[in-house]
């Protein structure tokens, strides 16, 4: 049967950019069972901005249903009758992005806001002391309340560094609250924060896999390597490689860092030819045999000036407007130019770890290094209002553009940008780029296009979902930001000037609708599901008690049975990060016998320590036990109790079986305490080192 068709003409309201005109509308009277009679949601008439094809589309509808986007078009007909949708939206004054995707984060930052704002990378880490001393109700609500913020920025989907140092139960803390938030995320496992074995976090990241696999995708965080030990990276890239998964990492994030893998590399080597190995001995040797930077890292800057320089001059030799630099000037500049560097990607390019790998700011790469990032197809997370606000530097994203190089946008935490604001990290983006070419006919090769697509299309590839999200497209996750264009911050407005002010003149104030996977989380500019004034009281007074915990200590005393039930995988743990200030009184008790594994760290970060990383990974860079940490496996048999006790103001950690002390030392320092119970039997029970005998 054909079919009919009824022809009308109206006339739309249109954005006052647009002209008001009219046009001719087919209601189309189809038999067909198959069209869709009804959207969930229904965002009509409004102005789609394409980062595929790099071009605004005016007067468009977008239907949704099931969270995924069906129709785009400017036509309308039986299935585009308002009345038949369930929600709608009058796009007529709002611009529709994608959804924003920020490629990195550590959302717990929000509570260590404005802890040090002068100080630079190395000094700034102290604002991971009030982490420490969050409970997991505080964790959850300070997650949340970061995800909100991100929502009202636009942002749709993040990478969250969601693997804490300090607790067990910071990771699913994190995926819970973010999930509550309805943002899409990249869940981080930073291995060397997780205080467990190497065999214990195979199975846990598994099930974590499992549990959160219509929801979240997890990855690999290994480092940094100016930061970590050689065996603790290798330990996270082993885990990485047998679990198949992604990986991203900081990456050159300052100066000091380079200097700081050179020395590690540098004492490194010293402990393994300790071991009388030799496999690896030579790009260790490599590494350390390469220049270091200066000390002044203003006179870095200089060099990095010089370098520039001489490239825009090779660059612009054809053009006649150019005035090219004298052979006694190039001369000159040459001598300044530095030698090949020691570079953590070096290293990671060996342990062929690097595929698809998303490198965390890369802000003072070398030549050597962006050919790496070719080989490998890798992307960059550039961070510029954190590179900025610690003093890191700006990265040369000139130089990875001309190399088709993919770059992508990341706030970082709260605590090294103070908030999460898109559209202020699009503007220091550009400002940066430009400040850094300081070549107007150089920098104008850079547009608007090329900022929008990286805070968009390029996060979604870089995170490997570019065929579900990052652009507005039929068949694409409904995640769409609508920016309001009826405000004074974005007047006056032309076609013209669009992709500009978008960047520049746009705010989180104009956001007014934020849709992730169809869902309205973000209507007319305030947090659909939560209550954003008691999300901010909440964490006022979350930091207020923190505070008072970093001045008084926290308690850690609890009774643990554990049953049948909790033993469910053949394990059970717990670990907390453990100050001077801080009192110990656990008690665990068991309804079956059990092995028991009491760890204590000695470091900050206990996920990369002798007592825990694997045997292929101690095998191939082994190394020296801190004397300050230790493991002791203790048999625990049912209906006795064992006790673990620290009195405040020191580090001396007792253990008692029944009444009886069986055990006691003292770490000297900082670390974390970890407990764990394994089934007897079970091939677990062999885990537990005794450093103790």
């Amino acid at each position: 049967m054909r079919n009919k068709h009824r022809t009308y003409t109206v006339f739309l309201t249109l954005p006052s950019f647009i002209n008001i005109y009219s046009f001719t509308i087919i209601l189309e009277h189809n038999t067909n069972k198959n069209v869709i009679k009804q959207f969930d949601l229904f965002i009509y008439n409004t102005t789609i901005i394409d980062v595929i094809n790099k071009q605004i589309l005016t007067t468009k509808n977008i239907g949704i249903v099931n969270g995924t986007i069906i129709s785009i078009d400017n036509s309308s007909s039986e299935k585009y009758i308002l009345d038949n949708a369930k929600e709608t939206i009058d796009g007529s004054y709002y611009i529709a992005l994608p959804g924003f995707v920020n490629t990195h984060t550590h959302l717990w930052q929000h509570i260590s806001k404005s802890l040090a704002p002068k100080e630079p990378l190395q000094n700034w880490t102290r604002i991971y002391r009030p982490i420490h001393y969050l409970t997991k109700d505080e964790l959850f609500d300070v997650v949340l309340a970061a995800s909100c913020e991100a929502l009202l920025s636009g942002i749709t989907t993040v990478s969250d560094y969601a693997s804490l140092g300090f607790n067990d139960y910071g990771f699913e803390t994190n995926a819970e609250s973010i999930a509550a938030a309805g943002l899409n995320a990249i869940l981080v496992w930073h291995n060397p924060s997780i205080f467990l074995h190497d065999q214990i976090k195979l199975k846990e990241i598994q099930r974590l896999k499992i549990k959160y696999q219509d929801q979240f995708d997890l990855w690999m965080g290994f480092g940094p390597l100016s930061f970590h030990s050689l065996p603790t990276i290798y330990s996270g890239i082993l885990i990485a490689k047998q679990l198949n998964m992604s990986t991203t990492e900081h990456t050159m994030e300052n100066i000091q860092e380079q200097r700081d893998f050179r020395n590690h590399m540098i004492d490194y080597l010293q402990q393994y030819k300790r071991f009388n190995l030799t496999n690896d001995e030579q790009i260790l040797y490599n590494l350390t045999n390469l220049t270091s930077p200066s000390n002044v890292d203003a006179y870095e800057q200089l060099l990095r000036t010089v370098q520039q320089i001489l490239k825009f001059d090779k660059i612009l030799e054809n053009d006649i407007s150019y005035k090219k630099l004298t052979d006694v000037e190039k001369q000159m500049l040459d001598t300044f130019n530095y030698n090949r560097r020691s570079s953590p990607l070096i290293l990671l390019d060996y342990f062929q770890i690097l595929k698809t790998h998303l490198a965390i700011h890369s802000v003072w790469l070398q030549s050597e290094d962006i050919d790496i990032l070719i080989r490998n197809n890798m992307s960059i997370s550039h961070n510029p209002e954190s590179n900025m606000y610690l003093t890191s530097g700006i990265a040369s994203i000139d130089d990875y553009l001309r190399k088709n190089i993919l770059i992508t946008i990341g706030t970082d935490g709260a605590a090294s940008n103070d908030g999460i604001n898109f559209f202020t990290a699009m503007k220091q983006m550009w400002n940066g780029y430009k400040i850094n070419i300081m070549n107007t006919d150089i920098s104008k090769k850079f547009d608007e296009w090329n900022i929008i697509q990286a805070a968009t299309i390029n996060g979604a590839k870089a995170l490997k979902i570019e065929k579900k999200i990052g652009s507005i497209d039929i068949g694409k996750q409904a995640d769409i930001t609508l920016i309001a264009t009826n405000e004074l911050g974005l007047s006056p407005l032309r076609l013209n000037t669009l992709k500009s002010l978008l960047i520049y003149s746009a705010n989180t104030r104009n956001v007014k609708y934020v849709v992730i996977n169809g869902t309205i989380r973000v209507d007319n500019g305030f947090i659909k599901y939560q209550n954003q004034s008691q999300l901010a009281q909440r964490l006022t007074q979350i930091a207020r008690d923190v505070d008072l915990r970093v001045i008084n200590g926290k308690i850690w005393s609890e009774k643990y049975i554990i049953t049948r039930q909790d033993l469910i995988r053949s394990y059970w743990y717990k670990y907390r990060s453990i100050r001077v200030l801080d009192t110990i009184d656990l008690i665990i008790e068991s309804v079956e016998n059990l092995t028991m594994c009491i760890v204590v760290s000695g470091t900050t970060f206990g996920g990369g320590t002798y007592t825990v990383i694997g045997e292929l990974a101690k095998q191939r860079f082994p190394e020296d036990k801190l004397p300050q940490a230790f493991s002791k496996p203790i048999s625990l048999n049912a209906g006795i109790s064992l006790r673990i006790t620290k009195n405040r103001s020191q580090y001396e950690y007792t253990i008692y079986l029944g009444n009886a002390i069986i055990f006691a030392q003292n770490s000297t320092t900082a670390g974390q305490l970890l407990i764990l119970a394994v089934e007897t039997n079970s091939e677990l029970s062999t885990i537990c080192l005794d450093t103790t005998v």
